[in-house]
């Protein structure tokens, strides 16, 4: 078979970037003493290391560089002849034609037949154009990278498919002959129009061809497909505008750089392909132009440095800046430093608020006395803050530790009650917790807010929460009471006085009847006496109940046996007002853990209320009745009632309805309920009258 290459006096080869054979014909092989298949996929300088010391080395490293043809002479040993070797970068390849010197007069119609024959086994589009840009020569590649037949393309203008927004940048090529002219060779960027209506991104590597007179006559077109590349500059783009980051390089050598379109954005400039140096640098605050100095030293020694500084814009705006820089060898072994600039002026600003509210909060918990405190359930670590750690009386300046050991400052009486509230925290996601502690012998009432964190398979993560020394609050609490007690103590000496004196009166005419009794009547005397003084010694003890401390000790109590003591106390009361208190209550009744004596006064002041809200006398009917985990007690008036305006209010300090009344009774009464863990509430309307509702948790005895 008689084929172009069988009989071809002159060689080809391609060499890819990394110096590798990607082809060879018959001829350009065999001046090597190779066939094509012994040098395709072979490093060119390690098959051939000889070379290096011959023209063929610098020739090839030389066209590379400058991206310009060369042209030598080289005897090549293996073949013992001396040929005529051309050189020409082809995109990322380097293409290289062999002729025997004596063939050189046949050089042209031979590399046009080369060229063709080329054509046929490569992807890239090959075109020739005349000067003004109309079509020649078209490969065959063209239907594959862009659709069209050879026939579509003959005749026409290369401009006819090119993008609008790209036109001008061909026409500096093709039209612009004074422009074009000062440089014969290049490599231009543009999109062509597929013939199914898209366009494609091409890499354009072009020469232009002389004749023997000097004067330009076709255009040698390469174009290469990289609408790929281009997607993928497109993303990077888009990621340095949306994550505020912009790219530099910078050759040693040289005094410009090369920013990317963020980089001017950042800056505050108008994009260009690169930027003077000192220009570059001008932005820099002064005080941080040493440390970015110092920086890019570093990064040349060592490979790399990261920094960070401020600059100024020209509207005069101050942006911080975070660079990351790193050494790189470029073809040819030039040195240059590259790297990515972030704008991190939102997170400074963010960052120093940050600190700000941190330090307010603070201030805020040190006036407040609260303290916070972070428990990681997965390591079993609290860390607690400076308040904590004061008020805890840590001995070392360790904040953090095991949360048993935190627990042990606990009041034994709180332990068990404080660690079922932690442990329900996390799986109901929320603490409120009051508890005490005892730190040297002293004990202190704290109250802790606490909210549970959790990862994604419902795991909890953390307990954070903040704490309160509420012990000057509990002792005004506890000062109110006692106040509350003695009020109430008073309000009841004119109702306890007649009640006593009735008995008095009594005892006195029964001693006068003993004088002048017989023996059986003296008898019968004197148990009237014995239950008169009964009476008597009741009343003083329920008063003394009132006036006097009573130790807080929570114990199982009957509710009902608790207001028959209180009724009897104020019945005397309620008939001096023509009032009649009904009790009805379930024969049976949940036990409620409570402390009597507080209980006790919560009724008194409820009673007492409905009480004098009936001036004119009525009915106080009371119930009791079990349900769902608890006790239920209300007391229905038949008094003037509360207008909707004021019911909100009723249990606010020093608000009452009473014109001589404090307002600290019911305060006091909401305030023992919510520690019994129940709960109070008024409902009322003029004129009908008012119910009270106090419902308490059933003991777990």
């Amino acid at each position: 078979m008689n084929t172009f290459e069988e009989k071809a006096s002159m060689g080809f080869i391609i060499l890819d970037s990394n110096w590798h054979f990607i082809y060879a014909n018959d001829y350009g092989a065999s001046i090597l003493n190779r066939s094509p298949e012994e040098l395709i996929g072979k490093m060119a300088w390690s098959e051939f290391p000889d070379a290096i010391r011959h023209a063929s080395y610098s020739n090839f490293h030389q066209a590379r560089k400058t991206g310009k043809e060369t042209s030598f002479k080289e005897y090549v040993r293996p073949s013992n002849q001396w040929i005529h070797v051309n050189a020409f970068p082809g995109g990322e390849n380097l293409h290289i034609t062999i002729r025997k010197t004596e063939m050189l007069e046949n050089h042209f119609a031979m590399e046009t037949d080369l060229n063709q024959k080329y054509t046929n086994y490569v992807q890239d589009l090959i075109t020739l154009t005349s000067e003004d840009g109309m079509l020649h020569y078209v490969s065959p590649s063209i239907k594959n990278l862009l659709g069209y037949e050879l026939e579509d393309m003959y005749g026409a203008s290369v401009l006819a498919f090119c993008h609008p927004e790209d036109i001008d940048a061909l026409k500096e090529i093709f039209i612009n002959v004074t422009a074009s002219a000062s440089n014969d060779q290049g490599i231009i960027t543009c999109r062509f129009l597929h013939k199914k209506g898209w366009y494609v991104w091409l890499e354009n590597n072009f020469k232009w061809l002389w004749d023997e007179q000097g004067k330009r006559t076709q255009n040698l077109g390469i174009w290469r497909d990289i609408s790929e590349r281009k997607m993928v500059e497109e993303r990077f783009v888009q990621a340095q505008r949306l994550g505020q980051f912009g790219s530099f390089e910078r050759e040693l050598d040289e005094d410009s750089i090369a920013w990317s379109v963020e980089m001017f954005r950042i800056h505050g400039l108008e994009p260009a392909e690169r930027i003077d140096l000192c220009k570059a640098t001008e932005p820099i605050l002064v005080d941080d132009r040493e440390k970015v100095a110092l920086a890019i030293k570093r990064a040349i020694l060592v490979g790399m440095s990261d920094i960070e500084y401020k600059i100024t814009r020209h509207d005069g705006d101050i942006r911080h800046l975070r660079s990351q820089i790193e050494r790189v060898v470029l073809e040819g072994g030039r040195m240059a430093v590259r790297g990515l600039v972030h704008d991190i002026t939102i997170h400074k600003r963010i960052e120093h608020e940050l600190i700000q509210s941190k330090a307010k909060l603070e201030i805020a918990q040190e006036i407040a006395g609260l303290g916070h405190y972070e428990w990681d359930t997965i390591h079993n670590v609290v860390y607690i803050s400076e308040e904590l750690h004061a008020l805890f009386g840590c001995k070392n300046d360790v904040k953090q530790m095991p949360i048993e050991d935190l627990l042990e400052s606990i009041h034994p009486d709180d332990q068990m009650k404080s660690k079922t509230a932690i442990k329900n925290a996390l799986h109901q996601g929320t603490l409120d917790l009051v508890y005490r502690i005892v730190i040297r012998d002293e004990i202190r009432f704290l109250h802790t807010l606490a909210r549970t964190t959790y990862d994604e398979w419902g795991r909890a993560l953390c307990l954070f929460g903040t704490v309160q020394d509420i012990t000057v609050q509990k002792q005004t609490e506890e000062l109110l009471r006692k106040t509350e007690k003695l009020h109430v103590a008073g309000q009841l000496a004119a109702g306890i006085a007649h009640e006593i004196r009735n008995p008095l009166t009594a005892l006195k005419g029964f001693v006068k009847l003993m004088c002048h009794a017989n023996d059986a009547s003296k008898l019968r005397y004197y148990h009237i006496m014995q239950e008169e003084f009964n009476r008597i010694e009741l009343i003083l003890g329920e008063l003394l109940i009132l006036a006097k401390p009573q130790a807080i000790a929570y114990m199982p109590h009957d509710p009902v046996t608790i207001l028959d003591e209180v009724i009897q106390l104020l019945n005397t009361e309620a008939i001096m007002n023509n009032v009649e208190i009904i009790l009805i209550a379930n024969t049976i009744l949940h036990s409620v853990n409570c402390e009597r004596n507080q209980i006790k006064q919560v009724f008194v002041n409820v009673i007492k209320n409905a009480i004098e809200a009936m001036p004119s006398g009525g009915i106080l009917t009371i119930t009791a009745h079990n349900q769902a985990n608890g006790v239920k007690l209300q007391f229905v008036d038949q008094g003037q009632g509360i207008s909707e305006e004021r019911l909100p209010r009723i249990g606010e300090p020093f608000y009452t309805t009473k014109e001589k009344g404090t307002g600290l009774g019911m305060m006091v009464s909401f305030t023992i309920i919510e520690e019994h863990h129940g709960e109070i509430r008024y409902q009322s309307k003029l004129g009908v009258g008012t119910t009270v509702t106090i419902q308490l948790p059933a003991s777990a005895q």
